[in-house]
């Protein structure tokens, strides 16, 4: 009996050790499946969350000069970059501008921009972006380094300027300021990372204009270096016209010295009639009448050689002949140029210490008549008709908007209150400030002009004024401001000191972070 027990125990003994073996396999198996579904659910949740915009807008993209920008803080600057070369050359190029920017429908990563180089409009771009930024982390990181904290202004202009983007989205009917953001500058954008780079931006563009406005001058500094540099800053009024030599052609000479030979005739020629009209001018009216006989249809206006400008500007052969501290009104000269001769009538030379103005208007604009909405155009007799009945129309309301402003106590605040309902004048206020002589560099109409700087005029003076290349204005004088030389030796020491602030701060280096591969481009 034992034996037969013996064998059946061990046949026994065997299937429980086959059944465990399996059980042992099976569960093998399954924990191998269970950890490579757990390796694969680590490696899907690491994709996504690389993938993510958390990644985006969280993990440092570059450090530029110490300052960590994230992807989608750079994505902004790049996007603004684009944005703006675009529009620049759009503005130079028109319809022909594609050909100078990157197609719109794919990346400028896969746009080739040299073909020398083989650079792609990406590189450009990052490039660009990289180097305004530094400029603009000079001045924040000189900001921090003083320890400068916005004022409560310059974060009220910040939070309009965050409101602005706001009113845009509602404005173009985007469902958020987030969808806004992203369309303009990247799917990773939203109202966080604006808030961080407009933030950025304003602390260093905000001590810029902090230490703009602490350089102060003494009198005697700003009169010294106006006095220093006077022949840049004086204006000179002076009559001038050219006569061209006659075109010498190269290609109808044999030898180069023939052919420089008739060039130097030919400026011979028109210096020796510029000098044949000098001699006959004694009187400004006889040089408005030599340059009418020379060239009617360019100089049949009386003021069509009048010249204004400050000597900064004045150039070529004449420049030094102006400049002579002996030039007198009435001095006329023939001077030989590249191209011909000069006629060269002087007036004046202004040391610029009048006081600038300020005004406000309300502007009557007729309405806009033109020849084009009738049938035999100018030549038609209702033409003139309409545009003195438009005329007429004009000056009644320009007449009624003056009593109105006389009813309510004819002060400017009266004048302010009847602007948005009767002006046509599109700058806000009505106001203009830092009015100088010489309607050619402030665009102010001569007879406004006159107006204004009529020795007798006083804060409060207004006046009813019809200008030819606009309508009627309702003038009110504010006030005279600081002497005009003043403020140009100001600012030029302003400018200069400011450049020099900028030129010291120092040099900044970028690097380049693991997430700069998820910036867009």
């Amino acid at each position: 009996m034992s034996g037969v027990f013996d064998k059946k125990a061990d046949k026994a003994n065997r299937r429980e050790e086959r059944t465990r073996k399996e059980i042992q396999e099976k569960k093998k198996v399954r924990l191998i499946t269970v950890i490579v579904i757990i390796v694969f659910a680590l490696m899907l949740s690491g994709a996504l969350f690389i993938n993510s915009r958390y990644v985006r807008r969280s993990l440092t993209a570059i450090t530029i000069g110490g300052v960590d920008f994230t992807a989608a803080e750079f994505d902004y600057f790049y996007n603004s970059a684009v944005n703006e070369y675009t529009e620049y050359m759009n503005s130079q190029f028109g319809e022909y501008a594609a050909s100078y920017t990157p197609a719109t429908d794919r990346p400028h990563s896969s746009q080739v921009r040299d073909d020398e180089t083989g650079e792609t409009w990406a590189d450009f771009f990052i490039n660009y972006t990289i180097e305004q930024v530094s400029e603009q982390v000079k001045y924040y990181n000189a900001a921090k380094a003083a320890g400068f904290v916005m004022t409560s202004e310059d974060r009220e202009s910040m939070e309009s300027e965050l409101a602005d983007f706001r009113m845009y989205a509602e404005m173009y009917g985007y469902p958020s300021l987030d969808s806004f953001l992203q369309a303009i500058f990247g799917v990773n954008m939203n109202e966080t990372v604006l808030r961080s780079v407009v933030e950025f931006i304003n602390t260093g563009v905000s001590y810029g204009r902090h230490v703009f406005n602490s350089l102060v001058y003494s009198d005697e500094q700003i009169a010294e270096h106006y006095y220093g540099n006077r022949d840049n800053f004086d204006s000179f009024t002076y009559r001038y016209f050219l006569i061209m030599a006659d075109n010498v052609v190269r290609e109808d000479f044999d030898t180069e010295e023939e052919y420089e030979e008739a060039e130097e005739a030919a400026l011979a020629e028109a210096l020796a009639e510029a000098d044949r009209i000098a001699v006959e001018i004694f009187s400004e009216d006889d040089y408005i009448a030599a340059a009418r006989e020379f060239d009617e249809v360019e100089f049949g206006e009386p003021d069509s050689t009048l010249r204004t400008y400050p000597g900064s500007w004045l150039a070529g052969p004449y420049k030094d002949w102006m400049l002579d501290d002996g030039r007198q009104y009435g001095d006329v000269a023939s001077i030989e140029a590249t191209t011909g001769a000069y006629v060269i009538f002087f007036i004046e030379r202004d040391p610029n210490e009048y006081r600038m103005v300020s005004m406000r208007q309300i502007l009557i604009l007729p309405e806009d008549i033109g020849p084009e909405m009738f049938v035999d155009g100018e030549e038609s007799p209702a033409y003139p008709e309409a545009l003195e009945f438009a005329d007429n129309v004009a000056r009644e309301r320009a007449e009624a908007v003056m009593a109105l402003f006389i009813e309510g106590g004819a002060t400017e605040d009266a004048l302010i209150e009847l602007m948005a309902e009767h002006s046509d004048d599109p700058t806000e206020g009505g106001f203009y400030d830092l009015i100088t002589k010489n309607s050619a560099n402030n665009k102010m109409v001569p007879e406004i002009e006159e107006w204004l700087f009529d020795p007798a005029r006083q804060a409060g003076d207004y006046e009813l004024i019809k200008t030819e290349a606009y309508g009627y204005h309702f003038v009110f004088f504010v006030e005279h401001g600081e002497r005009y030389c003043d403020f140009l030796a100001k600012n030029a020491m302003t400018d200069n000191d400011f450049r020099e602030w900028t030129e010291s701060l120092p040099d900044v280096d970028f690097e380049k972070r693991w997430a700069f591969m998820f910036t867009q481009n």
